[in-house]
């Protein structure tokens, strides 16, 4: 915050013309966060419910402060979301319109009141060139097409319809006596096939002769060129190549102006090469010359009310993604620009980032001269301050704006102004160094086909398709995949859901999309009487909880499958992003998160399969079974592959291993006919009567240290019976906390441990006989479980019973 307190004021729109009309008296007045919004500070002054929010469409929203400075100074604002009329001591300075460009606002010396009125959106629409040839039903008004300003608050069906207006962004207060700072106005940090190149430019204030920059133990000589511009360029030996984790290490190195009297931190950067293969119809991305599969989620702000969070929260979900296995995060169309802490943890974390400008499903005004000098001006200014982060991959014009015209019969100029012409000329000029993709869908014919370029995939999941779809549609990169309404761990959810599920509370928190009759719990459904072959409403009404825990298992089904498909080696997709990684909303939502930032079934079972060590299997039908094996890593793999056939989920049919050594970045397929040696039905292809088996367990094991490295397991048929599973444990406690070993005598199918006390590392996961499964257990933020009562239940869905499991703080 800078400096002084902010009040707020809610008025109905355009009641008030001018500040002085206004109640002055305090009492009117509510204390307002700044930065921040105007839903925030009414949530906090108990005037918005946040569970069923109102509209501010219809409102004018006042800030105020009062100043008293001692020199006249600037104040910059970084986001102010709305239209805004800015007011100093009663004069009318401005009307702001666009959410995304910065504003500067001269303050006298002495007193001043400044005023800041973001007025009635559904009032102030503006009138631009052109009829819109469509209108997206799923975003609330049509006239946000005309205003830069996020739709977060306006997606009906899916997001919490409160409106994103206020001062959101940064604040900062500067006065002459601070001089002009020294600015990097372009900047490559390549990594070629001789090593490490910097090429910088600066810009501001005048540099001593001498000045130089130094990076990774190597100065740079600054020259000041015709432009005005004091640029350095050359090679930097030392320095090392920054990968995306799953490949290599995120390797970050300090630039530093050197003046001789004084040292400046610039920058930090990662040197790296990123290029995008788009022959015979591919979309990959190559990262320092090697092949990346891209996997990930698509990016929700962690903090929807505020629109903005705290670098540690960035740094925090950064590492939940690492330790996902995920290595690419995208910023959609339908969100906000991302502020610099998110960039800056994803550099640290080596995660790629594809970006979207913030265009969605509009039929923007592209004839309009001021709408495109907006526009160039916000991506300009989007471009020019992630310009150092080598985490930008990916820069994308926007989401479904293309799909929707060619959906609804509407001709697509191939001079687009806006995603062939003015975005594509700024990215261009200003990060070559990272591809640009005009808008998601794009490439094939027409551009939401599935088999050329770049797709939102959503045949297995919303469009109900078998499973077998997810090869048939041949993707080449899904940039939005598997959107499912998946239902929370049995503790994170709130037992009047629990209760009633498709209660009235439920639905409520189940996306839809807004011209469909269905909503994805309705997809859900599908599968689970596709895989588990039972009535689900039927199932619902008897037994809510078992109904629950399939349909947890249905979207751990689903995530395996599809990535086990897409990640095997003769797969022709390049990568795979989820819809969405966070729940807008309580309830079953597209997070893999839910609404307050915990695992989902579903994030542990796309953990175990997005690792860089990883073997997956897949159903070849009359073929077998393939074993894929995957070693991501920069060093070779020496491991010990083993398949084992079960009958009744103990009694080994038959086995076989073999030795492997892969190099880095390698891969192999084997066959189960190979690895067995011998003919056996083992994916139930054939049916020669009934299946003699009911799972199958693949496991690669470090040929040196005997670790196991990973698991996979087939089920020819997903519904097991009922038996007794034989649990054992074994609790250790270590660096502060429990130690859970977990082994079972049968195979247990998808073991998941019920806890309100504690939250486990790993949970909804499959365990083969003979192997220990080690959970850590970290105690649940805000539990009420008294430390004595602390435990859980191990549970299975083909488990009998489900025994408790108490976890007492130890006795010293």
């Amino acid at each position: 915050m800078v400096g002084p307190s902010w009040q707020l004021l809610e008025t109905p729109g355009g009641q008030f013309d001018h500040p002085d009309r206004l109640p002055q008296a305090d009492g009117a007045w509510l204390t307002a966060p700044v930065p921040g919004t105007a839903c925030e500070a009414l949530s906090q002054a108990g005037r918005l419910d946040l569970l069923a929010p109102r509209s501010l469409m219809e409102q004018d929203v006042w800030y105020r402060s009062g100043w008293n400075l001692p020199a006249a100074a600037t104040l910059h604002f970084e986001g102010l979301a709305g239209v805004v009329d800015v007011w100093l001591d009663g004069r009318l300075l401005c009307t702001h319109r666009q959410m995304y460009l910065p504003l500067s606002v001269a303050l006298p010396a002495g007193r001043s009141t400044l005023v800041l009125c973001f007025k009635a959106l559904a009032r102030g629409t503006l009138k631009r060139q052109g009829r819109a040839r469509w209108r997206p039903r799923m975003i609330q008004p049509p006239s946000l097409r005309d205003m830069r300003q996020t739709v977060l608050g306006h997606m009906l069906g899916w997001c919490p319809e409160w409106t994103p207006i206020g001062p959101f962004g940064e604040i900062r207060l500067t006065s002459p006596s601070d001089g002009a700072p020294v600015k990097i106005h372009s900047l490559r940090a390549d990594w070629t096939g001789q090593g490490a190149r910097l090429q910088l430019g600066l810009q501001g204030a005048q540099l001593p002769q001498g000045a130089q920059l130094r990076c990774a133990d190597t100065c740079l000589p600054l020259q000041q060129r015709d432009d005005g511009l004091w640029w350095a360029e050359g090679g930097v030996p030392q320095a090392q190549a920054w990968a995306p984790h799953t490949h290599g290490r995120p390797v970050l190195h300090e630039v530093w102006l050197d003046t001789g009297a004084q040292q400046t931190l610039l920058a930090r950067v990662g040197f790296r090469s990123i290029e995008l293969d788009r022959q015979q119809g591919a979309f990959r991305l190559r990262v320092n010359g090697l092949p990346v599969f891209c996997r990930g989620v698509c990016w929700t702000p962690p903090d929807l009310l505020r629109l903005r969070s705290r670098p540690e929260v960035y740094r925090a979900l950064a590492r939940e993604l690492v330790n996902a296995g995920m290595n690419m995060v995208r910023v959609s169309g339908t969100m906000l620009y991302e502020e610099a802490a998110f960039f800056a943890a994803c550099d640290e974390a080596g995660l790629l980032v594809w970006h979207d400008f913030m265009l969605a499903n509009f039929d923007y005004p592209a004839r309009d001269a001021g709408f495109l000098a907006e526009l160039d001006a916000e991506a300009r200014h989007f471009l020019d301050r992630t310009l150092c982060h080598p985490c930008v991959a990916v820069l994308c014009g926007g989401s479904e704006v293309r799909q929707q015209a060619e959906m609804l019969g509407v001709d697509w100029p191939e001079d687009d102004p806006i995603f062939q012409g003015l975005l594509a000329k700024a990215c261009v000029e200003a990060r070559p160094d990272v591809p640009y993709v005009p808008n998601t869908p794009w490439g094939g014919q027409p551009s939401f086909s599935t088999d050329q370029g770049v797709c939102h995939y959503y045949g297995v999941g919303a469009y109900q398709r078998g499973l077998d779809d997810a090869r048939r549609a041949r993707v080449r990169f899904a940039s939005e995949c598997m959107a499912l309404a998946h239902v929370p761990a049995e503790a994170d959810l709130a037992p009047a859901l629990a209760q009633q599920p498709m209660g009235l509370l439920w639905k409520q928190g189940t996306p839809r999309d807004a011209a469909a009759s269905w909503d994805f719990d309705d997809v859900r459904e599908h599968y689970l009487q596709l895989l588990y072959g039972v009535d689900p409403g039927r199932l619902r009404r008897e037994d809510p909880a078992r109904y629950l825990d399939l349909g947890r298992a249905v979207s751990c089904d689903l995530a395996e499958h599809l990535y086990s498909e897409w990640r095997r080696p003769d797969s022709g997709c390049a990568g795979a992003l989820v819809w969405q990684l966070r729940d807008l909303r309580e309830g079953a939502g597209w997070g893999l998160l839910d609404h307050q930032a915990r695992a989902k079934p579903v994030w542990h079972a796309l953990t175990r399969v997005l690792q860089p060590v990883q073997v997956l299997i897949t159903d070849e039908g009359l073929n077998g079974l393939a074993l894929h094996v995957i070693n991501e890593r920069p060093q070779a793999l020496k491991a010990v592959l083993s398949l084992q056939v079960f009958r009744d989920g103990q009694r080994v049919v038959i086995d076989g291993q073999q030795t492997l050594e892969l190099p880095a970045h390698g891969a192999a397929t084997l066959s189960s006919t190979a690895l067995l040696g011998r003919f056996f039905d083992i994916s139930y292809a054939y049916r020669f009567g009934p299946p003699a088996h009911d799972v199958s367990v693949a496991v690669l094991r470090d040929a040196l240290s005997g670790q196991v490295l990973g698991w996979a397991c087939h089920l020819p048929q997903r519904a097991l019976p009922a038996a007794d599973l034989g649990f054992s444990t074994r609790l250790e406690w270590r660096d502060g906390g429990w130690q859970l070993g977990v082994t079972a005598q049968r195979f247990a199918h998808y073991v998941h441990f019920v806890s309100h006390s504690h939250q486990p590392s790993d949970d909804w996961f499959h365990l083969p006989p003979g192997i220990e499964k080690w959970l850590s257990l970290r105690p649940r933020e805000a539990s009420t479980v008294e430390p004595a009562l602390a435990g859980g239940t191990l549970a299975a869905l083909n488990g009998l019973t489900a025994p408790w499991v108490r976890l007492a703080p130890p006795t010293p």
